[in-house]
């Protein structure tokens, strides 16, 4: 049995985790003294009120040692691991997997850096978690995921760039006055770094334009499909219905934004990934 394992960047839904089995080890929340576990130890709406009431927060990799006891119990049932994390142009995480896969000789273990995030990281570890349950081996599954890394897509639209400018994650930001301007940036992943796709006025103009270019993407093609979000739960639910009524969709979840990643975005984000399937 090969066993996968992600960072919850992924926002993976628990259901999915649950019945793939996927190991997903924790992005971590500094609050002053106190470290907090992305996804166990605190909510996105802990987090937000946390920030609200003038807080600062940060975020931190996995150490190295909690891959190692990761890898290190896995070991003990599996016959190797698939370690899938979040674009290393934006954090560590791959780094940190790697120097731990190094420290272990029982098994097999490959680390991917997926190059995207959020759910467009999810669905190359959701292929490889269907591959192992069919009893793919290792380098196929790797091979799988370095594929359809072209294949998956992430966009998002932000009430507030105020948080992002803040994190440092995205730098250029700072040289927009898109709060003042009242600009909606669409963020996306590319080459592993966080850009900005196109600036509209309106929230509404923005969510159309993350549309258009998911119809140029995807054409007629079947489509899975994760909707993510910040505080905008039925504005999540109702662009899934959207979609599911314009596209092919073979599944689609609506999933929040986990802690890591809403204090860097604040709350109103709503975001887009989806993978294609290829042509017959």
């Amino acid at each position: 049995m090969l066993a996968v394992v992600t960072d919850s960047i992924a926002c993976l839904p628990l259901e999915l985790v649950e019945r793939y089995h996927i190991r997903v080890v924790p992005v971590r929340i500094v609050r002053g003294e106190r470290v907090y576990r992305d996804g166990i130890d605190v909510t996105p709406e802990e987090a937000f009120a946390w920030l609200e009431a003038g807080e600062v927060l940060t975020t931190a990799q996995p150490a190295v040692g909690e891959f190692l006891d990761t890898y290190e119990e896995l070991s003990r049932i599996a016959t190797g691991i698939v370690s899938i994390h979040v674009s290393s142009g934006v954090t560590g995480v791959v780094q940190a997997a790697a120097a731990a896969a190094r420290l272990i000789e029982r098994i097999p273990i490959r680390v991917v850096d997926s190059r995207a995030a959020t759910m467009a990281e999810g669905f190359l570890v959701l292929a490889a978690a269907r591959l192992a349950e069919q009893g793919a081996d290792l380098e196929t599954i790797v091979r799988r995921v370095k594929e359809l890394r072209s294949q998956v897509r992430f966009f998002a639209v932000l009430d507030t760039v105020t948080y992002l400018v803040r994190s440092g994650r995205a730098p250029w930001l700072a040289q927009l006055a898109v709060d003042m301007l009242q600009v909606k940036p669409i963020l996306t992943l590319r080459d592993g770094k966080i850009v900005s796709l196109e600036r509209v006025r309106t929230r509404r103009r923005a969510i159309e334009a993350m549309l258009r270019r998911m119809e140029q993407d995807v054409g007629e093609r079947p489509v899975h499909v994760g909707v993510l979000h910040a505080g905008a739960a039925e504005e999540a639910a109702e662009l899934r219905q959207t979609i599911e009524e314009r596209f092919q969709v073979v599944e689609s979840f609506v999933t929040p934004f986990t802690a890591a990643m809403a204090i860097h975005t604040g709350p109103g984000l709503l975001g887009l990934a989806y993978c294609a399937e290829s042509p017959a």
